[in-house]
């Protein structure tokens, strides 16, 4: 279950590049364009869950891209390339794409927005979701508010597509209301013909709708409504799987303590129906986040119904999330990412219990060696185990590693328009 936040926050994330360079940044200012390209060489141990390790060759390329129009912005994310593997495994090609449009119109604002992807296995860390290619500490871009890591899988290429409208209004100074909706498809691309190894297909339809007050410069608070849809028809795998409803009402509350650090809260009591069959739960979606000069911290909890992630039909995740990142004398870079995360099924009389642990952990070190080209080293952890879940699809059970080194090169900002 995925929560719009506000209007406000609709924008894609996005941090300054440095005057030199330790590896792609996504622009902030108007009027800006960044890119790089990456390449690497990667060595791993339980690829998709094969024995033994396998060599591959990344090559990447990133673009950020934020309009000159400080009214009406447009911006654009781009991560996507190639890893070939030199050991007889599979070799895959990777993308993600994200889209946002703000227009505003008196007191009103409005954002259309899309995000298509195109992975090999479930995203997990980096702007591209792949480990090991150079992009950790640079945001994902998310839309629909923060999510649970999600179920490992065995190698499966999959298509996602999410297309987001949202649109707010002030009433008052201190006083606003939004509402956004949301269509999201999931679709696996095995051609094997083994249902074994195919995903579940899915799509999902959210609208929510909520009322937010500011009481000062710090504190804010509101409540949301929000229902979703979870539909598995039309799997290639002949699975059939009943649809799942979620209705999620809670209340947020957000306080900045200083510029720099920013607390968020809500949580509220969360339905779900599958079939004829009801049940409650809670939901939670808590975060910490600290910006600095030269570093970042964050930490995030959430809890919350999804989909499945393509691989069980409907369940409750429980995360917590950790990024940190920080610059040293301006040449060096620091990045690391982890996320824990609990996932069950949703309770049904006809289904039988299981659960999934998943650990992801990454940290890469970069360093400029020119004013435009850097290097960079990284590893990545992925563990996980299940209990009771004879009926998941394709799912990963074990141990992964990805160790990396590679070059950007990433020039300063290409610039359009006055400034």
């Amino acid at each position: 279950m995925q929560i719009a936040p506000s209007i406000s926050a609709q924008a894609l994330p996005a941090a300054e590049a440095a005057p030199i360079s330790t590896g792609f940044a996504l622009p902030r200012t108007a009027g800006t364009l960044q890119y790089a390209v990456s390449a690497s060489e990667s060595l791993s141990w339980g690829y998709y869950g094969n024995q033994g390790s396998a060599k591959s060759t990344n090559l990447t390329g990133d673009v950020g891209y934020i309009s000159n129009s400080k009214r009406d912005p447009f911006s654009m994310v781009f991560s996507g390339g190639h890893s070939l593997s030199t050991s007889g495994q599979p070799s895959y090609s990777y993308f993600n794409l994200a889209l946002s449009q703000v227009v505003a119109a008196g007191r009103w604002s409005f954002v259309l927005s899309d995000s298509v992807s195109y992975l090999p296995g479930t995203p997990t860390t980096g702007l591209s979701g792949v480990p090991g290619v150079g992009d950790l500490g640079v945001a994902p871009v998310q839309l629909g508010g923060d999510v649970s890591q999600g179920v490992l899988t065995n190698y499966s290429n999959r298509v996602n597509n999410t297309a987001m409208g949202s649109l707010g209004r002030q009433l008052t100074g201190k006083t606003s209301i939004s509402a956004s909706g949301a269509y999201t498809w999931t679709g696996f691309l095995d051609s094997s013909g083994d249902a074994a190894n195919q995903g579940l297909d899915n799509n999902s339809k959210t609208g929510s709708a909520g009322l937010s007050h500011q009481f000062d410069a710090r504190n804010t608070l509101g409540g949301n409504f929000a229902y979703s849809n979870y539909d598995y028809s039309g799997n290639g795998n002949s699975i059939e799987l009943p649809g799942v409803v979620s209705e999620t009402a809670s209340a947020q509350f957000s306080r900045s303590f200083t510029r720099k650090l920013q607390v968020s809260a809500a949580g509220g009591p969360q339905w779900t129906s599958i079939g004829s069959y009801q049940s409650a739960s809670l939901f939670a979606d808590v975060s910490a986040t600290y910006s600095g000069q030269f570093s970042h911290v964050s930490v995030t909890y959430v809890r919350s119904a999804n989909a499945g992630f393509g691989v069980v039909g409907g369940a409750i995740s429980s995360g917590v999330t950790f990024t940190a990142g920080r610059t040293f004398a301006r040449v060096w870079n620091c990045a690391v990412t982890s996320a824990y995360t609990q996932t069950a099924n949703l309770p049904s009389p006809a289904a039988t219990p299981y659960s999934f642990q998943t650990t992801v952990a990454s940290g890469q070190i970069s360093r400029a060696l020119a004013r435009s080209l850097s290097g960079f080293a990284s590893y990545t952890l992925e563990n996980q185990s299940s209990a009771g879940a004879n009926n998941a699809v394709d799912v990963f059970s074990g141990l992964s590693q990805v160790a990396s080194f590679g070059l950007t090169f990433s020039p300063s900002s290409i610039h359009f328009g006055r400034q």
